[in-house]
């Protein structure tokens, strides 16, 4: 059997794309058109155009965002992002939480729940966002922290892994040869705006570090954050890591 051709390697490559651009598709239920359009041939065609046309740099961006798996490795960034924003600007920070609570959902006696995305269990509820929101309108605005890729704690390869309480400490234990670590808490919610929301309210996770997460991201004299994010066997974590 003779070799193949570049450009027969080429169409082959371009066919790979067009298939794996029908799956994302598929999940993200964009291909879903009315069966009208989809009569005749041709239909995934017009699908992979349109999405195409939408995401403007072609193949470039869509080979970017086919291996990145469900946009965990951008969930870090987004979070950086967001936690100097609120950081900068706590007055407006605080006005989004309570504008956020029209997203909880109260059963007496006690049980309240956000429900935005996913299903999360509060212990405090309404109180919980009203507290944190008195706590932004409270502070001035702090300074920006920059990102150290060395303050990124390594992610479990196993579940068996993320699911050992010593794993963390274990891993802070290393670091802390090297460099200083002042401060750290893990998260599991990969959503980074839910996220962020549910860190400053600081309601839901009833942890060694409930209560202490927002008192972390908004001390003063901290200059440095490091945030590790991933999937393992199914599951969402991240780490994050604070120094002065």
């Amino acid at each position: 059997m003779g070799c193949k051709s570049a450009e027969e390697q080429k169409d082959e490559e371009k066919n790979e794309i067009k298939k794996s651009v029908i799956d994302l598709l598929k999940e993200e239920g964009e291909d879903k058109k009315d069966e009208k359009d989809k009569k005749g041939s041709g239909s995934e065609f017009r699908d992979i155009d349109f999405y195409q046309n939408k995401f403007a740099n072609e193949e470039k961006n869509l080979i970017e965002k086919l291996t990145s798996p469900d946009n965990i490795n951008n969930y870090s960034k987004l979070m950086f992002e967001k936690i100097n924003e609120i950081r900068q600007d706590p007055y407006k920070y605080a006005n989004y939480i309570e504008d956020s609570m029209e997203y909880i959902l109260e059963k007496p006696p006690d049980k309240a729940y956000f429900n935005r995305l996913l299903k999360v269990r509060l212990h405090k509820g309404e109180a919980g966002f009203r507290n944190a929101a008195k706590v932004l309108k409270s502070i001035d605005p702090l300074p920006v922290l920059r990102f150290k890729e060395d303050l990124c704690i390594p992610l479990p390869h196993s579940e068996a892994e993320l699911m050992d309480k010593n794993y963390f400490k274990k891993q802070i234990a290393i670091m802390r040869t090297n460099r200083k670590v002042d401060a750290y808490f893990k998260d599991m919610i990969k959503f980074p705006e839910v996220s962020a929301l549910l860190l400053m309210v600081d309601d839901n996770e009833k942890d060694e570090y409930i209560g202490k997460r927002r008192e972390i991201i908004l001390r003063k004299e901290f200059q440095y954050i490091g945030i590790s994010s991933g999937i393992v066997n199914d599951i969402f974590v991240a780490y994050f890591t604070f120094s002065r």
